[in-house]
């Protein structure tokens, strides 16, 4: 190809095809570029921030990172202020943060294949672990429309369905198992765990053992919690 065929190639064409390869690139190189590029476009990036192979991460000028932060293989991160369809927004009075903000703390492990939907707004505190799977949903669709319950709906076309839109908060130390479901509005207070599986609506206190679908407490995390914090 000439010189002057490839001046004619379109920027967008080039600029995705260099995204393709800085996302997919394998091993300690691949980790560099990402580092080296979500530094420049993420709102805020601490230190020691892996991001591995196969992220997509889509509104990263909404995204905040902490410090040590590692976010595993194939996990899709998406948020952002541009919403389509009827939105019924309900508020989370714990979510200190703007709609459409992802913000996460520092000592995070996101593990291979989460999905973080964070349009509604998502706050994951310090000391965090999402397993393999973990999917949190601040935007969701709703089976019907709330304004008029008799009025046959469906998801597309999107302009037109209904979307349920509401703060995610993790506080510290919380640890999601495998597979767990986190829905729109849902605060899960620190020190808390997450059976595999669970479907989690709803507020938990402090220290909570969570599981089923729906998830309810069944149980202290901690015995006289002794563990507030853990060691560094």
């Amino acid at each position: 190809m000439t010189l002057a065929k490839i001046l004619k190639i379109p920027y967008f064409v080039v600029r995705d095809f260099a995204k393709f390869f800085i996302i997919y690139m394998p091993g300690g190189l691949g980790c560099k570029l990402r580092s080296i590029y979500y530094r420049r476009i993420l709102k805020k990036c601490g230190s020691n921030v892996t991001i591995d192979t196969g992220v997509i991460i889509d509104g990263a000028e909404h995204i905040t990172i902490g410090d040590d932060v590692y976010i595993d293989k194939y996990c899709v991160i998406n948020t952002g202020k541009k919403l389509l369809g009827k939105i019924k927004r309900q508020e989370n009075k714990d979510f200190i943060h703007s709609e459409g903000e992802l913000v996460i703390g520092s000592h995070v492990h996101i593990v291979q294949f989460c999905i973080i939907m964070a349009h509604g707004g998502v706050a994951i505190g310090d000391y965090c672990t999402l397993s393999a799977g973990t999917k949190i949903y601040s935007l969701s669709n709703m089976p019907y429309d709330p304004e008029d319950r008799g009025r046959v709906v469906s998801i597309m076309p999107y302009n037109q369905a209904p979307f349920i839109l509401s703060p995610v908060v993790l506080k510290d130390n919380v640890w999601a198992g495998v597979n767990s479901l986190i829905m729109p509005g849902s605060h899960i207070e620190k020190n808390s765990f997450v059976v595999s599986n669970s479907l989690v609506m709803g507020e938990f206190p402090e220290n909570s053992y969570i599981a089923g679908q729906p998830a309810t407490r069944v149980r202290a995390r901690y015995s006289n919690q002794k563990q507030i914090q853990p060691e560094a």
